[in-house]
């Protein structure tokens, strides 16, 4: 085997290794999580929707301050956007929903921060309910009222939404309120699901509040480009049920979240040795090819 094979095997070693003793890190996990990891890749390779809960999820178009939605899992023919500030008869909002899209916009044109979109359908005893957050990217007034604001019976509310440039990341444990008629419901089932397949559990505890470990389920495959500095991302979708003796409520909160810094950094840090190990080796390779000449 020549010389030049040598270090094109030693690099790869490297950068092989590293990512394969990051991959058998397993951080610590929330009581009720569970995972059962089989990506649904016949699902997003069609472009077909990966769950069948209620969704708003992002779809093409929008512009600044206008945004364009895809509902899935709910027959809708309005979505409802709640403002964080601004003029009083523009903090609630109705936007037609036309062969399952909708293009929403922000409450005024330089007000940005999360705004909240919901869309609502009711069929056969059970109230089915898609919400979701919009970021615009002008400054704006703080979530902290709009979470505070109730929105509809049955609800799940983050606590908090991540900060501006930030995103719900994968093995990070973050905490939803789930309330019903505006009041904290206690020993309530919320489910996770991930675009990757994963799913989770836990139960709110006596303010409401349950706990999830977002599962670390990114694999080699990027999922959809996008967000600040092309990061890959993929959907996740909360919900919970509850029925008041007279009807069944369903209600979801989707997003997105992306894989954990430290993923990324170890598989740099491994083409770094690797890139580095081969820079040491040329001036041996040129040796080596001078000898034979």
């Amino acid at each position: 085997m020549t010389l030049k094979v040598h270090v094109l095997l030693a690099g790869l070693l490297i950068v092989g290794g590293a990512q394969a003793q990051h991959q058998g890190h397993s951080p610590d996990v929330a009581q009720g999580e569970s995972t059962a990891v089989r990506p649904k890749a016949a699902a997003r390779a069609t472009g077909a929707p990966w769950s069948s809960l209620p969704m708003l999820s992002a779809s093409f178009g929008g512009g600044r301050g206008a945004a364009a939605l895809r509902l899935s899992g709910i027959d809708a023919d309005k979505v409802t956007v709640f403002a964080p500030g601004g003029a009083s008869e523009r903090l609630v909002v109705d936007y037609a929903a036309t062969d399952g899209r909708a293009s929403i916009q922000a409450s005024a044109p330089m007000m940005g921060n999360y705004h909240w979109a919901q869309a609502r359908e009711q069929r056969d005893g059970v109230v089915r309910v898609a919400s979701t957050v919009w970021y615009f990217s002008n400054p704006g007034d703080a979530p902290t009222a709009l979470l505070d604001r109730r929105k509809g019976e049955l609800e799940i509310v983050p606590q908090p939404l991540p900060r501006e440039h930030a995103q719900y990341r994968e093995s990070e444990k973050c905490r939803f309120l789930v309330r019903w008629q505006g009041q904290p419901l206690a020993g309530q089932a919320l489910t996770l699901e991930t675009e990757h397949g994963s799913r989770a559990m836990a139960f709110t505890d006596d303010a409401g509040i349950a706990a999830l470990v977002f599962p670390r389920d990114f694999g080699a495959r990027k999922v959809e480009a996008g967000g600040h500095g092309g990061r890959e991302r993929a959907g996740f979708v909360l919900s919970t049920a509850y029925n008041d003796g007279n009807q069944t409520y369903l209600t979801a909160f989707n997003h997105v979240y992306v894989p954990e810094a430290e993923r990324s950094r170890s598989l740099t840090w491994g083409a770094a040795f690797g890139i580095v190990g081969m820079v040491i080796a040329a001036p041996l390779l040129r040796r080596k090819e001078n000898d034979d000449a």
